[in-house]
């Protein structure tokens, strides 16, 4: 097998960080400072990694696509709109005010249930982490070597897990959710070991 070099980002400030509504697979833009900080991204990858050859591929909801537009302002790249790096499904609690979410979302069991839903129509985390193998398969398996990623925080918590080979076991001890707008860029060696350069590092 080829090295893989896969950069990920969070999206940057979304409307629903600043306006009291729940995200999830819902259609909120990115706010004015969001597309700044996303210009900032951009130029950061541009200053620190060569970004020529990359694979772009980002969630299809605005805020994400938003976040690649921004950050392909410094880069020679296209991005590709793929749902597969949409963030968790919350079913009916994506997008409600958060006063409603913690009115009707379905608390967590005492002991961690990968198979919990948090509504009677959510994702759940087995079902999560199913898709971001997904996604590292058709890396795995593709002709390209290098891609960056644009999707949520949520989502990217699981990527990462499939990357490193982490199962559901690990959740207790997963790291923490990285910042909006936050950069990781972990290398797949040829002998399928990982190696993890940096983690949700802040570049703004």
């Amino acid at each position: 097998m080829n090295k893989k070099t896969i950069i990920t980002v969070r999206h940057t400030e979304s409307e629903h960080h600043v306006n009291d509504f729940s995200g999830g697979v819902s259609f909120w833009n990115l706010t004015e400072l969001g597309k700044e900080q996303a210009f900032k991204v951009g130029k950061w990858l541009l200053e620190n990694e060569k970004m020529d050859d990359f694979r772009m591929l980002v969630s299809d909801l605005p805020r994400t696509v938003q976040t690649a537009e921004e950050i392909c302002k410094s880069l020679p790249l296209k991005f590709e709109k793929t749902k597969q790096l949409r963030e968790i499904d919350l079913g009916e609690g994506n997008g409600i005010l958060r006063s409603e979410y913690a009115r009707i979302v379905s608390p967590k069991p005492e002991v961690y249930d990968p198979n919990h839903r948090s509504f009677p129509h959510a994702e759940n985390d087995t079902e999560l982490l199913a898709r971001m193998k997904g996604v590292f398969d058709l890396i795995l398996a593709s002709d390209e070597d290098n891609f960056i990623l644009v999707s949520h925080g949520g989502a990217l918590l699981f990527f990462h897990m499939a990357i490193m080979g982490k199962s559901l076991d690990d959740m207790e001890n997963a790291y923490p959710i990285g910042k909006a707008g936050s950069i990781s860029k972990i290398v797949i060696n040829e002998d399928g070991t990982c190696t993890v350069e940096y983690l949700n590092k802040e570049v703004f």
